[in-house]
Formats: C-alpha cells, structure tokens, sequence
C-alpha cells in the first residue's frame, strides 16, 4: 500500500484467478480496463481505495492492490508512470525486437464480478459509515 498517495489516483491489483491487470470499479467490483477504474481525488479517498483493496485480498480475489497515478485528458484516463503505462497497454519493447511476432489478441472472458464501463466518470469521495467506498457520479 502506498506510503503518500498521487493526488488523482486509482486502484489497480492482479486478479488471483489469471493474473490479470484489474481496477476497482466504482460498483466495488473488478474491471479489466482502466477507463472503467473509480478515481480517487482526494488522500481520504485513496485510504478508502486502498481499505477495499486490502479487503478483497483477505477474500482471494486479487493479489497487490496498490494505488497508481493517473492523469485525466478529455474524459480519459491515462497512467502517468511509465510502469502503469506497460500494464495498461503491454510491452512498450518488443516491436524493436528482430523476428518478434505478436501474439493474437486473447479472447475476452469476462469476470464474473467483471462490469461494463460506465460513460460517466466515478469519483471516490471516502468510506461511508458502514465501511463500504461512498461514490459521486459525475
């Protein structure tokens, strides 16, 4: 868990199932793709990120929830570390590789606690007071 969290924020983890690169998602469920993330923009906000992540690990459902920083641009929220930047999109190298062939895209197979992204954005804004995440749809 992180020591000082970004000013806007998200929470990322690896599902325990397959490995796979989630965000918490403004339902409390787990979401493949970033734009589907709930974004914290406030450090209370971020602890209560980072509680829930804490409480789905002790569940078995993803394994090294931590916060990562992200940027918002027309709607869209991009990593602002490099690090976010490769688990978001892959391998930032391998097309300088000689003879390197990608692989084909994986079929998609859904969580079942996956959720479709919302079009509007979800603002984290803290823990209620029964411990659940209280969310602001924007």
């Amino acid at each position: 868990m992180s020591k000082r969290p970004p000013e806007v924020c998200v929470l990322t983890a690896n599902r325990l199932q397959d490995g796979i690169v989630v965000y918490l998602a403004a339902d409390g469920g787990w979401v493949e793709g970033i734009e589907g993330a709930l974004v914290a923009r406030s450090a209370e906000a971020a602890r209560a990120l980072e509680e829930q992540g804490a409480r789905e690990v002790a569940r078995n459902l993803v394994v090294e929830p931590y916060l990562a920083a992200v940027a918002e641009s027309d709607g869209h929220l991009a990593p602002a570390r490099m690090r976010e930047r490769v688990r978001v999109h892959g391998p930032s190298i391998l097309t300088d590789v000689p003879g390197y062939v990608a692989p084909s895209p994986r079929p998609a197979h859904p969580s079942p606690r996956a959720t479709t992204p919302s079009p509007r954005a979800a603002t984290a804004t803290g823990e209620n007071e029964t411990g659940q995440i209280a969310v602001e749809v924007a």
